[in-house]
């Protein structure tokens, strides 16, 4: 979750009156104005009362005790030590004195908020949006402008840009609070659809269509850094007779089982989703075939280990799970064509394993093994 601000430095305007509920809410306070162009009233001055009510509102953030961090941008000392100590009764904050400053430390610091003054020495603040726009890694960044810059065209060019809202100088503490608060809840909002909408509701690993566009995202990177990228395909054994003779809630339980025993050998950097029914996906950077394999053997293995009850309420015996798993791997220097080339062979590989058997690891064009093999060759 990121907010962009950009404030402008040019003080002692005025503006105009806003129809927003934020604007209304600072009306009639009889605050007033500073050098800064916001206007600070007893609220600004870190009264316990009010920072009881502001952590209120932040409560989901309190929650997961995360503090947003503020990379403020000012060319203007004063103005900047002036700023930080507003922000500071909310935020974490650092500062950058220009627009290149401010582009290095948002990729570095991962900033939640960004306030930036629009004109600069070297780059503007319309310039550094611009180029946090087409960088990947901050491109999503909500942006409130806050600026006495205020002419239509500028304003127009800001909000077609993707801008979260506005903010004309002179603009009170609590205005400025209330549109940062607004634009946070928003994006936490976002992001939690964004998250719903790709992760599969019953295991709560990513689903068919996150996996599309990992998978899209981590073929460019293997490409582009030269390194090695496995894809493994695992196929819960025997789910239909499982159903049949326990009822679908049986194997639904199965079925979670095996994703939260994926989920616990997952590296940092592997990306597993339920590819749909009983079977799952696993990518690992950075993994050859072999490699991948031993990791896959760790997984089958694993599951014959887990303890599965068909009935836990009933005292019902324990059962053996087993999977069957598919290996692929799209080398360093191989020119294999789309993205879902490497799907295919790890499917192949994964039809060849349930054909020979099931229970068993194989690796697209060579066979691991079956289970007692396909282990010894992992502890290999």
């Amino acid at each position: 979750m990121h907010l962009f601000v950009v404030a402008d430095n040019r003080i002692g305007t005025q503006c105009g009156e806003s129809s927003s509920d934020a604007e209304q809410d600072a009306e009639g306070d009889g605050e007033e104005t500073t050098r800064l162009g916001y206007v600070a009233g007893e609220e600004d001055r870190t009264a316990s009362g009010e920072h009881a009510a502001r952590a209120r509102r932040f409560e989901a953030l309190e929650e997961a005790h995360h503090t947003p961090l503020v990379l403020l941008v000012d060319d203007d000392p004063d103005s900047r030590e002036a700023l930080a100590e507003l922000l500071s009764t909310r935020f974490a904050v650092v500062s950058a004195a220009d627009g290149e400053q401010a582009i290095d430390l948002a990729r570095e610091r991962a900033p939640d908020l960004i306030v930036m003054d629009v004109v600069m020495p070297r780059l503007s603040g319309v310039g550094a949006f611009e180029a946090l726009l087409n960088d990947p890694r901050t491109a999503e960044i909500p942006v409130i402008f806050l600026s006495a810059h205020t002419d239509e065209g500028t304003t127009a060019l800001c909000l077609n840009r993707g801008a979260a809202d506005y903010v004309a100088k002179p603009a009170s503490g609590r205005e400025l609070f209330a549109r940062i608060d607004r634009a946070l809840r928003e994006t936490r909002e976002r992001h939690a659809l964004q998250a719903m909408a790709q992760t599969d509701a019953l295991t709560g690993l990513a689903n068919f269509r996150a996996l599309s566009a990992r998978l899209d995202q981590e073929i460019k990177r293997a490409s582009r850094y030269h390194y090695p990228l496995s894809a493994v395909m695992i196929d819960l054994d025997n789910l239909k007779t499982l159903n049949d003779r326990f009822g679908h809630e049986t194997g639904n339980r199965a079925i979670v089982a095996l994703a939260r025993h994926l989920r616990d050998n997952l590296r940092e950097t592997d990306f597993a989703a339920r590819f749909g029914g009983d079977e799952f996906v696993v990518l690992l950077p950075h993994q050859t075939a072999p490699d991948a394999a031993i990791f896959a053997e760790r997984i089958r293995a694993g599951m014959r280990d887990l303890h599965f009850r068909a009935d836990p309420a009933a005292g019902a015996e324990e059962m053996k799970l087993s999977v069957s798993v598919g290996v692929a791997c799209r080398g360093a220097q191989d020119p294999r064509g789309p993205s879902e080339d490497l799907l295919r062979a790890a499917d192949a590989a994964l039809y060849h394993a349930k054909r020979s058997g099931r229970d068993r690891v194989q690796i697209d064009g060579a066979d691991v093994g079956s289970s007692a093999e396909g282990e010894a060759e992992g502890k290999a």
